[in-house]
């Protein structure tokens, strides 16, 4: 096979193994919070800059919100029992979260 050749099928199998490793060293991208047995799980996550977390109702048609509490905020998810809302974190710092409907169900991202 002539170099022409090779150095197409070379890129090829370099970008097949970024993608199979889970993509490029700090590159932001998705997380899941799954609400699901009156809790966040998980319930800490740490994730990059421009990460999109998507907040996933499993909780068998339980009534769950993500309100953001603390100084850094994020826009409130309403009330609902089913679906999934992404949220991207473009800033760096600490957002606590909690469902108003069930005491005690909390969670924190931190964006770095």
């Amino acid at each position: 096979m002539s170099r022409r050749g090779l150095y197409p099928m070379l890129g090829l199998a370099l970008v097949t193994a970024v993608i199979a490793a889970g993509g490029v060293a700090g590159a932001a991208g998705t997380k899941t919070v799954t609400l699901k047995d009156i809790a966040f799980s998980p319930s800490r996550l740490t994730v990059s800059k421009g990460t999109t977390v998507t907040f996933s109702w499993k909780d068998d048609g339980t009534r769950h919100n993500v309100t953001s509490i603390g100084k850094k905020r994020f826009k409130t998810i309403s009330d609902r029992t089913s679906g999934a809302r992404p949220v991207r974190f473009g800033r760096a710092g600490t957002y606590q979260y909690e469902c108003t409907l069930h005491p005690g169900m909390t969670g924190r991202i931190t964006v770095r």
